[in-house]
């Protein structure tokens, strides 16, 4: 499921807007003994980037931390955090969007035909920065002058190829551009 999110876009000026894919993994168990041991079916790979939350006992949250290890059932952070795993706990890391596509539309509503506006990897509105699993998103002060002010509706789709995924959708308030 699309996480929801809500943005405005100023009418007459450039539109900048950047999203993170994160692969998520639950955390079953962990293990402490020089490194950290987490039991997580995940589809992670070493030299990743993974941060960690919710865990009981607190010592295992995790910000921006090297994966050492990764196994399809586990993986393992260098840290010197001791404790018993009481519960909880979600790792997530930038998923590898290398060699995908994407696409964002905006429409007045989600059956109407006509999009506003119509941003791609192929016409240069969306950059994928694939091994940090980032969506750049921009539109042109000339493409938002051209749009209404008013409420739409956008999406924005990856594609690896194979499989389409709904990144994000949500509401988008044009404010009317005043200086001109």
């Amino acid at each position: 499921m699309a996480v929801v999110y809500n943005t405005e876009i100023d009418q007459g000026a450039d539109w900048f807007i950047n999203f993170i894919y994160t692969q998520p993994a639950t955390i079953t168990n962990i293990i402490a003994d020089g490194t950290v041991n987490f039991t997580a079916a995940n589809g992670f790979t070493a030299g990743q980037k993974v941060s960690i939350n919710g865990v009981l006992p607190s010592q295992y949250n995790l910000q921006d931390v090297t994966i050492a290890t990764a196994s399809v059932s586990g993986f393992t952070v260098t840290n010197g955090a001791t404790g018993t795993y009481i519960s909880g706990g979600l790792a997530t890391s930038p998923a590898n969007l290398t060699s995908y596509t994407a696409a964002l539309q905006i429409r007045s509503l989600p059956s109407s035909p006509t999009k506003v506006l119509d941003l791609t990897t192929e016409n240069g509105g969306i950059t994928i920065t694939g091994s940090e699993g980032k969506v750049a998103v921009h539109a042109t002060a000339a493409q938002t002058a051209a749009i209404d002010d008013g409420v739409y509706v956008y999406d924005c789709e990856i594609n690896s190829g194979s499989v389409i995924t709904r990144l994000v959708q949500g509401q988008v308030v044009v404010s009317p551009e005043v200086t001109r």
